[in-house]
C-alpha cells in the first residue's frame, strides 16, 4: 500500500520515518504538483492533507492526522475514508504550559523577567503584589484528556476544582447556568475545550464581566473560546488580572494586535503542545496505528 506523509520533515525525522514505516510513502516535494500526484496514488496519509486533495482522491482509506482538531475535515463525505486524530496525545507538555502560564502571572514572572531586560532591581517593591496558586478556585472548561491533565497538577497546590463540560456526565458542571453561577468565585479560569458551534464564544462579553478583578483567565483549547475585545478591555482597565494565551482568535496575530502590549496577557504563540521528540512521537503513534488498520483493526482516535 502506498503512503502519502503530508508532515514537514527535516532530513532527521525523514531518516527516522524510513527506519520505522516499511511500506511504499512519498514525502512532500517541493514541487506542489508533483506532491498531488503522489497523494492521488495512496490510500493512507499521515498528516493535515489540503481538503481539495481529501475530495479528489479515489484511492484515499485512512488519514491518521497530526492534530486533535479535525474541524476542517468535517464537511468531507467520502464513503469509507476514515480520519483519526491525536486526542490525548498532547495532554501532558500542554498541561505544563498552562501551569507554567498560571505560576508566571501569580508569581510575577513576566514583569520580573522583563525588569531583567531594564536592568532595574524592584524585588522589595514586588513581594506585596505576588500572590499564591496554592488554595485557588479554579474552574477547567473541557474535560478531556488535557483539562484532566491540568487537574492532576494543579491538585498538588491544593487547588478546589470544578470541571465544565457539556458533553461528559462525569463533569462537576454539565449545564450552562451552574457554569454562570459559579464564575464569580473563580480565581482561575482554564479554557481546553474543542471549537464547535456549542464552544465559540463561550467566554463572551456576559460570562468574562462576572470574574472578579483578581481572577486569571489561561486558554489552551481554541483562539475562538473567547471575546478578545472584552479580554482585552477588561484587563487594561483592571477589571481582570491577566490572562495566559496559548490560543488567539486569529494565528498569527496582527503587528498592529493590542495583545502584544499588554503586560499581563503572556502569550504562548500555540506552542503548548510543542517538545522535543514531538515529531518522533507522532511517527510512533501513526506506525502503531498503522499496524492496526493493516491488521483489519480499527485506527485508535477514530473521529470521522
Amino acid at each position: 500500500m502506498n503512503i502519502f506523509c503530508s508532515v514537514s520533515l527535516n532530513e532527521i525525522q525523514k531518516d527516522f520515518f524510513k527506519k520505522k514505516i516499511d511500506d511504499n510513502f512519498f514525502f512532500l516535494e517541493d514541487s506542489r504538483e508533483k506532491s498531488f500526484e503522489n497523494f492521488m496514488n495512496c490510500e493512507i496519509c499521515f498528516g493535515n492533507p489540503e481538503v481539495d486533495w481529501v475530495k479528489k482522491s479515489k484511492n484515499l482509506k485512512w488519514i491518521q492526522l497530526e492534530s486533535v482538531g479535525f474541524e476542517k475535515y468535517t464537511k468531507i463525505k467520502i464513503p469509507g475514508l476514515k480520519i483519526s486524530n491525536l486526542r490525548g496525545f498532547f495532554s501532558i507538555p500542554v498541561a505544563e504550559t498552562a501551569l507554567a502560564g498560571i505560576l508566571s502571572l501569580k508569581r510575577g514572572i513576566y514583569r520580573l523577567s522583563s525588569l531583567k531586560d531594564k536592568k532595574k532591581w524592584l524585588g522589595s517593591r514586588i513581594r506585596p503584589t505576588l500572590n499564591l496558586l496554592n488554595g485557588s478556585n479554579v474552574l477547567i472548561l473541557g474535560a478531556g484528556s488535557i483539562g484532566s491533565k491540568i487537574k492532576t497538577l494543579l491538585e498538588k497546590f491544593n487547588c478546589k476544582i470544578l470541571m465544565y463540560d457539556k458533553f461528559k456526565n462525569d463533569a462537576d458542571l454539565i449545564n450552562i447556568n451552574d457554569l454562570d453561577i459559579h464564575l464569580p468565585d473563580v480565581d482561575i479560569l482554564i479554557g481546553c475545550l474543542p471549537e464547535n458551534d456549542e464552544t465559540r464564544q463561550l467566554l463572551d462579553n456576559y460570562r468574562i464581566n462576572l470574574l472578579k478583578k483578581s481572577s486569571i483567565i489561561v486558554n489552551v483549547g481554541r483562539g475562538s473560546l473567547i471575546d478578545e475585545k472584552t479580554l482585552i478591555k477588561n484587563i487594561k482597565s483592571e477589571k481582570l488580572a491577566g490572562a495566559f494565551l496559548d490560543v488567539t482568535d486569529k494565528e498569527p496575530i496582527s503587528d498592529d494586535s493590542p495583545l502584544w502590549s499588554i503586560p499581563n496577557i503572556i502569550l504562548s504563540q500555540h506552542s503548548g503542545g510543542g517538545y522535543e521528540s514531538e515529531v518522533n512521537d507522532k511517527i510512533l503513534f501513526f506506525k502503531e496505528n498503522l499496524s492496526r488498520y493493516k491488521n483489519k483493526i480499527l485506527p485508535k482516535n477514530i473521529v470521522l
